[in-house]
């Protein structure tokens, strides 16, 4: 007995338990109420999307106006190409190197089809030239006209606008040379010229003029590779136009301050932070050095040196697409004079990409987990910060601000270095192991959490980035004010810093609104023409920081966005069926398969806006490629392994394996919770597919055993208990009586059931040839009705399938047996003696000949049940004929099934209910009906009156080939036929013998397949004439008839016992004459139906 102390103690022990469930039981409730509403949230498709996008209502020029003209003129140009380079740049990223990048993808798509895009490529170009060459020539001219005061001007970011024009014009030539845009529109400007007649093009001579002079305009624009050639010829013009000797020094100077500065810079934070913006960053400063060597024929080798050392770092920079910039061949080809110095650069840089490949290559999994660990904390992050809309306070802000910024880099470096790292394999020709591609897709699925983490908290985001940037923006004017206000201090400011005062004014009222691009060019403009020395310590570095951090918040959902894209997979298609090929079994592969379903709808997103371009739909292919992919892969898979799963469970009493449940169902229901695949208009549903699969599953096999009807009645049961899967009710009959020998176990078993049945030709029925039991089982015409009216019609068809490529290997049996040497000869033997003694015979074949023949096969040799080769061809054909009399079988139990389905109608005339509801102006549901009704009558009818003509079907699908004169071999085939009969009569009186038998082991009584074999080939080799130029059964009557006379002269002669042996033998002639008679007339009847 246990003491008071140790109850006391249990029941303590057990209260605690209870209250530690009960809070467990509330924290679980609490949780899935609040997870409810992010699950509900958690999609990757927003249909409808707050974008914010400010757009500026006010014009440049009203931005930047004043009382200053002259100063308000040179900021409104300014401001006005600035804000043009932007858009210009925007246009290219969106329209036309997406264009260019894909276009070897579209190589079934004519020039004539591209022409709209090339065309507005060309004027692009125009575009980017002549803003190049207008900014350019404002900055000459201020230096060179004096209008304004230039001491301490801040060049910086006029310069960095005159980079981001040419470097458009860089990476355009660039992706035109990685293309087979060039080479096409040569063969096309070459094909236009040969037929340049107005004629022959039905234009005027005016038009062709015209069309001719554009196609040469564009083919020396665009297609002669020298677009950045070009540029600089044109502004080397411009500056020895414009710009004096000593004007030319001070502006080079501030072209050569700018790119230290920028060198300097960037190589800092290259390595560090190896994002797209900083790679962007380092073709531009190579493009700006090009483009100042060039203008001002500078040669500074310190700072050359210094941008080896940054391409070294930066050494393969990702366009776009599969294309990749290197700088040092940019370098050779545009400066080869200073690149002449560095004789080995080519091999130094390629030897670095080696090493950063083979650094990547073994860090490659340990980068993958850190980068997993760095975007879950983000990601968990954003969802906490993120999780209120209230105001937030300036340490907040601070804090979401820091947040987005961070998520902006670890994405832009992510895309870089994948980038990088792909496009280097493709580009140098070297291949990636399956591993290396496994790792691969886990950064693009980490690429693609992080977008969609923002998708999730997007309106909270837009919330915060919008107060963000408005306390930036205070932040800003309030920085400018305090400029303004020591500026102001100076009394004497009126006559000698008007300018400056007026750009800060200006900087003011333009900061001053909302964030757009204008607003902030403006005022970055006007900032740049304030000296430096007029600002407080750093505070014109600090502006310039507070600018670019509003227009980085701005456009951080854009941004975003650009970061995730991962369709330069689109490149990749070949690598799609190896993530495919993944165990989705692993939950954590299954919850990742949205995130590569958004990565294929950036690839169908790009090519669904370059398909306008190239006039053609490449979208639509390729997501029928992937929803090929997704069903084969996945949906199949899937329902695959939750009918195992059902399968198992409903068996589990035969003491199956243990098994996990937690490991091998936990996948089905996290896909069937996932449910929805999307990839841009396409839906693919898990649920229902499962469900369709299971019905279609269960249906077909219960029509196979319809014994079995119980057991997939339980899985259904078990599929709606345990994965909530809700299948149709097959509503098939348990059982039909005199159901026989169901068809669909016959047609999936012919070869089984010609071997082991008999057919017989006048009753139509087969008979098995041997049983264990004490009975036969037979198979009738009312057997097939009755399987039909259970199955369907349809099924006739299938069986008639079925039954042809059984044919089919049959036949390569029977034409091997034909093409044997030693048939081949005795046949050809036979036919020249029938030839030579035909007159002699009376144009019979011999029946004599067809003895020796058959006793020749046998010299052969024998199989190992005794049979002869030409016993195995008899049967071989027996079991060709026992197919043909199953299909005729077949035809006739339909059309039996037809007959007694319409013994209810009064005629078998068309009917037109249809047109009695109609006239009868009966309601639209009646009509309906009746019009199903009229359809299903009708079917029934033509069924049961016209039939299809199964055995015309078998001889046109096979006659053709037999006929065919590489099938020469069968030609003498009516020569064989005469042994045969002889092996096949001689078979059946010894069958027939056996029935009397106690052993009855190879007793029979009919065997008609044999001669609705031999009817059926005949026919499909056009021998019946030549098999009846034989006379064969004249032969036998002749020799029958001979052989009954000689016995009638033997009859009164001789011992008794001699006597005894004639009527034995004449017995045996009057055996075989029957036989005989018996083949002729199955013979004659199964050659009926193929005429």
């Amino acid at each position: 007995m246990r003491s008071d102390t140790e109850k006391e103690a249990g029941t303590y022990i057990l209260r605690n338990y209870g209250q530690f469930f009960k809070k467990q039981y509330q924290d679980f409730m609490s949780l899935s109420g609040h997870t409810h509403g992010i699950l509900e949230e958690n999609k990757t498709f927003t249909p409808i999307q707050v974008v914010m996008a400010p757009s500026e209502a006010t014009s440049v020029t009203a931005l930047v106006a004043s009382d200053n003209t002259v100063m308000t003129k040179v900021l409104s140009v300014l401001s006005s190409l600035c804000v043009e380079a932007t858009a210009l740049k925007t246009e290219a990223l969106e329209k036309h190197f997406p264009f260019l990048s894909v276009y070897d993808e579209y190589s079934d798509s004519s020039v004539p089809l591209q022409m709209e895009s090339i065309c507005q490529l060309s004027a692009f170009t125009t575009r980017c030239n002549d803003i190049l060459l207008n900014l350019c020539s404002q900055v000459f001219a201020i230096i060179n006209e004096g209008i304004i005061n230039l001491n301490g001007i801040q060049w910086h970011y006029i310069i960095n606008n005159i980079g981001e024009t040419f470097t458009i014009l860089v990476l355009l030539e660039h992706l035109i040379a990685h293309s087979t845009i060039i080479s096409n529109w040569n063969k096309y400007t070459k094909n236009l010229k040969s037929c340049s007649s107005p004629e022959s093009l039905d234009f005027y001579d005016a038009q062709l003029k015209a069309m001719m002079s554009a196609v040469d305009t564009i083919t020396h624009k665009l297609m002669s590779d020298d677009i950045v050639q070009n540029c600089l010829h044109t502004l080397l013009t411009i500056r020895k136009k414009d710009l004096s000797g000593k004007n030319i020094s001070m502006i080079s100077s501030e072209f050569t301050n700018y790119l230290k500065q920028a060198i300097s810079n960037l190589d800092k934070i290259v390595q560090e932070r190896p994002n797209l913006q900083n790679m962007y960053k380092c073709i531009k400063i190579n493009a700006l050095y090009v483009l100042s060597t060039h203008i001002f024929g500078s040669n500074d080798k310190k700072m050359f040196k210094s941008l080896i050392e940054l391409n070294t770092k930066a050494h393969s920079i990702p366009v776009m697409g599969t294309v990749i910039w290197f700088p040092e061949q940019f370098l050779h080809r545009h400066v080869p004079s200073q690149c002449s110095n560095y004789s080995k650069l080519a091999q130094t840089m390629l030897r670095t990409r080696q090493a950063y490949m083979s650094s990547k290559k073994v860090s490659l999994a340990k980068d993958v987990l850190n980068l997993q660990s760095v975007c879950s904390f983000w990601i968990l992050d954003v969802e906490e910060i993120f999780s209120a809309n209230n105001k937030l306070s300036a340490a907040e802000m601070s804090h979401h601000a820091k947040t987005i910024l961070d998520g902006l880099e670890v994405a832009s470096s992510i895309n870089c270095s994948i980038l990088t790292f792909v496009n280097l394999h493709f580009s140098l020709g070297i291949p990636l192991s399956k591993n290396m591609l496994i790792s691969i897709f886990d950064v693009v699925d980490i690429l693609k959490s992080l977008r969609d983490a923002v998708n999730r908290n997007y309106d909270q985001i837009i919330n915060s980035t919008t107060m963000i940037t408005q306390h930036l923006i205070f932040q800003a004017a309030s920085s400018i004010f305090e400029v303004k206000k020591t500026l102001m201090c100076d009394k004497k400011y009126a006559n000698k810093r008007l300018d400056e005062l007026t750009c800060i004014v200006i900087a003011e009222q333009a900061i001053k609104g909302a964030a757009t691009v204008e607003r902030n060019i403006a005022t970055n403009v006007a900032l740049s023409f304030i000296p430096e020395t007029t600002y407080l310590e750093d505070s014109y570095s600090k502006l310039g920081i507070l600018l670019e951090k509003v227009q980085t918040l701005s456009s951080f959902t854009k941004s975003m966005e650009q970061y995730c894209n991962c369709s330069w997979m689109l490149w990749h298609q070949n690598i799609f069926p190896i993530y495919f090929e993944q165990n989705f079994s692993n939950n954590i592969n299954a919850v990742r398969l949205k995130y590569f379903l958004m990565v294929l709808e950036d690839c169908a997103i790009l090519l669904h806006k370059t398909d306008a371009q190239f006039g053609r739909d490449k979208s639509s292919e390729f997501i029928d490629k992937i929803k090929t992919l997704v069903d084969t892969n996945i949906l199949n898979e899937i329902s695959q392994n939750i009918e195992t799963n059902l399968r198992l469970h409903i068996h589990s009493h035969l003491q199956l394996d243990v098994v996990n449940p937690l490991a091998f169902e936990m996948i089905k229901k996290i896909l069937l919770a996932i449910n929805v695949f999307r990839i841009q208009r396409m839906y693919m549903a898990v649920v229902p597919s499962v469900e369709h699969y299971l019905s279609k599953t269960y249906y077909n096999l219960t029509t196979v055993v319809l014994s079995d009807w119980k057991t997939y009645g339980e899985m259904r049961q078990m599929a709606k208990l345990k994965f909530n899967l809700s299948t149709i009710q097959d509503n098939l009959p348990t059982q039909t009586l005199e159901q026989g020998l169901d068809v669909l176990e016959i047609m999936r078993n012919i070869h089984v059931f010609v071997a082991k049945y008999q057919y017989n030709l006048n009753n139509q029925i087969f008979i098995e040839k041997s049983s264990n039991n004490k009975h036969l089982n037979t198979i009738n015409i009312r057997h097939i009705a009755n399987s039909i009216r259970t199955h369907g019609t349809g099924v006739m068809n299938t069986t008639v399938n079925f039954t042809y490529q059984f044919l089919k290997n049959k036949f390569y049996t029977f034409s091997q047996f034909m093409y044997d040497e030693q048939i081949k000869s005795r046949l050809i033997k036979d036919m020249r003696n029938f030839k030579e003694n035909a007159s002699l015979l009376g144009n019979m074949y011999s029946y004599k000949n067809a003895e020796k023949f058959n006793k020749g096969i046998k010299v052969l040799g024998l199989a190992e049940d005794g049979q002869s080769y030409l016993d195995l061809f008899r049967e071989l054909i027996s079991q060709i004929g026992n197919a043909m009399g199953y299909v005729r079988m077949i035809r006739s139990g339909g059309r039996h099934c037809c007959a007694d389905a319409t013994a209810f109608l009064p005629n078998l005339e068309e009917k037109k209910v249809k047109e009695c509801s109609e006239e009868s102006n009966l309601g639209s549901i009646v009509i309906e009906s009746a019009e199903n009704f009229d359809e299903n009558i009708n079917g029934l009818i033509s069924n049961f009156i016209q039939g299809t003509e199964y055995f015309k079907l078998l001889v046109d699908v096979f006659a053709p080939v037999f006929r065919n004169p590489k099938n020469v071999h069968l030609k003498n085939f009516f020569i064989i036929i005469p042994p045969l009969t002889l092996n096949f009569v001689e078979h059946m009186i010894l069958s027939k013998d056996k029935m009397y038998k106690k052993n009855k082991v190879g007793a029979s009584f009919t065997d008609d397949g044999f001669a609705m074999g031999i009817a059926y080939i005949l026919k499909l080799l056009d021998q019946d004439s030549n098999f009846e130029a034989l006379h064969w059964f004249d032969s036998i009557w002749n020799h029958i008839k001979n052989e009954k006379q000689t016995i009638e002269e033997q009859k009164n002669k001789g011992s008794p016992q001699l006597q005894q042996a004639l009527a034995l033998t004449e017995k045996k002639i009057k055996t075989l004459e029957e036989e005989y008679k018996l083949l002729y007339y199955s013979l004659t009847s199964a050659r009926i139906f193929f005429r």
